[in-house]
């Protein structure tokens, strides 16, 4: 009996792993494979939309093996703080939806935003898969990709380039503006998207520049570091910006001691890719006022927080400490209606109330404390995105992102649990494997 159990444990892991590779590749040409579908197919919406969304069910299935495996052994999975925190935030937000049956639709697709990368994570660390390295690799090689494709585009082609040539519509470079320049997309859902996307590989970068014994200018990390900050400068993410640059100047800080001319490299590279961007919007007609504002965008998002801020007090005692239900904001309410809260921790807060966001602080925290003890590549990665998180929905709107970081933090985590590497400064990250 336990060599059956061994074996079914065997296969479910490898399984697992194998799903968590082809997603980790597939995500960030989803968005892609969705407008090529829509394109060049008949199918109806519901086929197209089951095609794209594939791995869903493939989800739910691994976890239901997961059950089987704990049921059969009569044991539980060995999870570690934020593990189970994160465990009982989605409990609790399954049971929030059941407490609003009548009104189970639109609580599924909600769950469906919020669930997403926080179920990833703990698959990953069901399987126990410990190699990040692969996992880095592929992401780093799409995020390289993706940011040529973004500068390339944002300096030399068209808007529209995809409708003309591939007749893909809807879809890619010139579906978003400041005012009259466009924003740098790629293959991704947006600028936004893009930007936070590329968030996480360059802090890699960054770390493997700062730490390198080659000087600045003879080291290949800062040609590569170049390609990605300046694709995320020309999208002109408001947000995604103020993250990285606050994480870059906490991670400088961190160094500054033993990496000054490194440093001083960094410095000097941000300086001058801002000025290039700000420069080149100037010259193609933007204003200053709307280089920062985004025209009305700026003053919408003020005013889509003071809304939910205002509709969240409103609701009364048990509102307030248990929300308005699942799907009630965020990416979810842009097709049921609802409210665009454009912040992360506010969506939850008025989704699933004060103990739900209780919740998710305590895991964030304890998240964060873990990566400080296991890779200072993703603990400023992750500032820099839970500061993006306060000026948008991005763990719910933007997969690619989402699933990636936390499939490979939960890799990370699975060798600090089992003490086989420790990663004390990025050491096994960032040599090669």
């Amino acid at each position: 009996m336990d060599r059956q159990q061994n074996k079914f444990d065997d296969i479910l892991n490898r399984i697992s792993v194998i799903f968590l590779f082809f997603i980790l590749v597939y995500f960030p040409f989803s968005e892609l494979c969705l407008h090529a579908l829509l394109s060049y197919t008949h199918l109806s919406e519901a086929a197209i939309f089951w095609l794209v969304h594939f791995y869903e069910p493939l989800l739910i299935l691994l976890f239901l093996g997961y059950l089987l495996k704990f049921i059969a052994g009569r044991t539980l999975p060995k999870f570690e703080k934020a593990d189970w925190l994160i465990f009982a935030f989605l409990l609790f937000a399954i049971l929030a939806i059941l407490c609003r049956f009548s009104d189970l639709s639109r609580g599924l697709q909600g769950l469906r935003f919020l669930a997403l990368p926080y179920g990833i994570f703990l698959l990953v660390r069901l399987s126990g898969y410990k190699n990040p390295n692969r996992l880095l690799k592929a992401y780093l090689l799409i995020a390289v990709m993706a940011a040529m494709i973004g500068v390339v585009e944002y300096l030399y082609l068209p808007r529209g380039y995809l409708t003309d040539l591939l007749q893909i519509s809807d879809f890619g470079f010139g579906e978003n503006s400041l005012i009259s320049i466009g924003q740098a997309t790629a293959f991704l859902a947006g600028p936004n998207q893009l930007a936070s996307y590329l968030i996480l590989p360059f802090f890699y970068i960054l770390h493997r520049f700062i730490t390198s014994k080659f000087s600045a200018f003879w080291d290949k990390n800062i040609y590569i570091l170049f390609v990605l900050a300046a694709a995320i400068f020309v999208t002109y993410s408001r947000s995604a910006l103020v993250g990285v640059i606050v994480a870059t100047v906490a991670m400088m800080l961190y160094f500054f001691r033993d990496r000054k001319e490194k440093i001083t490299s960094i410095i000097i590279l941000f300086v001058s890719l801002l000025t290039l961007a700000f420069v080149y919007a100037l010259q193609s007609g933007e204003f200053v006022r709307d280089i920062f504002t985004h025209g009305s965008s700026f003053s919408q998002h003020l005013l889509a927080t003071k809304s939910a801020f205002s509709a969240f007090s409103a609701g009364g005692f048990i509102k307030i400490l248990f929300g308005f239900g699942v799907g009630s904001a965020g990416p979810a309410a842009l097709k049921l209606g609802g409210i665009i809260s454009e912040n992360y921790y506010l969506q939850i807060l008025f989704e699933v109330g004060v103990f739900g966001l209780i919740l998710f602080l305590l895991f964030l925290f304890y998240l964060i404390k873990d990566l400080w003890l296991s890779s200072k590549t993703l603990f400023f990665a992750f500032i820099a995105l839970l500061i993006n998180a306060l000026f948008l929905h991005i763990f719910s709107d933007n997969p690619a992102m989402a699933v990636s970081v936390f499939l490979i933090i939960g890799v990370v985590l699975n060798l600090e649990s089992n003490d086989e590497v420790r990663m004390r400064n990025d050491e096994q990250m960032t040599k090669p494997e």
